[in-house]
């Protein structure tokens, strides 16, 4: 046999090897790809506000588990002094559940129900002064939402921020303390993101230095578009309350028409950002006309309907929840007291058959 004829077979020999370890390391790539997604288990969560007095035990979320739900969502609201634009301190809180002893003892009794534990803190705007909406002394100029309220000047955004921040690092340092899985840096801040997203940045990266969990920004449905700062996160948290039906008692066919504009936006946004979409907040009430404004508490919506709540609940899953781009939600809300019949929650409804069947259906992407 000639040199050449040796040269080319070892030449082939070395194609054929570079090609197999070219083609192992493609199937490995995919393998480990197939196994990052397999370690994602839905989240299927429900959110939960503490009591006004202190009573939490073991029951609460006992009950909890009869809705199929794998996580709870935690929701201290921490209240916007109006006139001096800081927090009110904790220990003045008069609802015992929004309180960090509150948040130590639900993470506790949730943990041992086996559920995973998302903190979502809130921010309200002092309602004992909202009559003074047109009073110098009120720096919020009567903004009557968390989302509306942005500060005047330069000054009073520094106390503002300086107040914010003391808050979100106490609950970051609680939840690191505790191994909280999931945490939100701040809900439905719609001016102070857009405003100031240097600042959300800032504390993003402040976040990370204490706290070893994954983290979210929980933006409204209006406001989705305008965050700067979604790169820096591990989930692009949305609450969910898209106007997707004006009829009294809407069609789940319809409702999911409606919703297709919606999720292709959504669906671009997560692989704009190569992120999860996690619906941090969801939910209608069980009256008619609620899927308008389905953020409406009690503007004059009264009239039971708990078929409304069904179908629009269906619909909702229906879109969202055999969507791989999806990490999943938080039903609002899950209470330890039920005090109205046509409030969001699903306790005592036909809804929670819904949640209950979706719920119990593994999705693992």
């Amino acid at each position: 046999m000639l040199s050449s004829d040796w040269d080319n077979i070892f030449n082939r020999d070395i194609m054929r090897n570079i090609t197999l370890v070219i083609l192992l390391t493609i199937i490995a790539s995919s393998l480990a790809f197939g196994q990052q997604l397999a370690d994602h288990t839905m989240i299927n969560g429900m959110s939960f506000i503490g009591p006004q007095k202190p009573g939490l035990d073991e029951d609460t979320f006992q009950e909890l588990l009869t809705t199929n739900s794998n996580w709870v969502g935690l929701v201290p609201e921490a209240t916007l002094d109006r006139e001096t634009l800081r927090l009110i301190a904790d220990q003045e809180n008069k609802h015992w559940g929004n309180t960090m002893d509150a948040q130590v003892q639900a993470i506790q009794l949730a943990k041992e129900a086996g559920l995973k534990i998302f903190i979502k803190p809130h921010i309200v705007l002092d309602k004992r002064a909202s009559s003074k909406s047109t009073s110098s002394q009120d720096k919020t100029k009567g903004a009557s939402w968390r989302g509306d309220f942005k500060a005047q000047n330069e000054t009073d955004w520094n106390t503002w921020e300086e107040s914010y921040e003391t808050y979100i690092l106490k609950l970051a340092q609680l939840a690191e303390t505790h191994q909280v899985e999931l945490f939100s840096i701040g809900t439905e801040m719609r001016e102070f993101v857009i405003e100031r997203p240097e600042f959300w940045s800032a504390l993003i990266n402040k976040v990370r230095a204490i706290y070893s969990g994954k983290i979210t920004y929980c933006a409204n449905w209006d406001e989705y578009d305008k965050v700067q700062f979604w790169g820096q996160l591990d989930y692009l948290g949305i609450d969910a309350y898209f106007p997707v039906n004006q009829s009294e008692t809407p069609s789940v066919k319809k409702t999911i028409k409606k919703w297709k504009p919606i999720k292709k936006k959504l669906k671009n946004l997560s692989r704009l950002h190569n992120k999860k979409i996690l619906l941090t907040e969801y939910g209608y009430r069980n009256v008619s006309f609620s899927g308008h404004q389905p953020w409406i508490h009690d503007d004059g919506l009264s009239e039971r309907n708990d078929r409304a709540q069904v179908n629009l609940y269906e619909a909702f899953f229906r879109t969202f929840w055999n969507e791989d781009w999806v990490a999943g939600g938080f039903s609002w809300n899950w209470q330890h007291q039920v005090i109205s019949d046509t409030d969001f929650t699903v306790q005592n409804k036909p809804a929670l058959a819904i949640v209950r069947r979706w719920y119990r259906i593994e999705h693992i992407y």
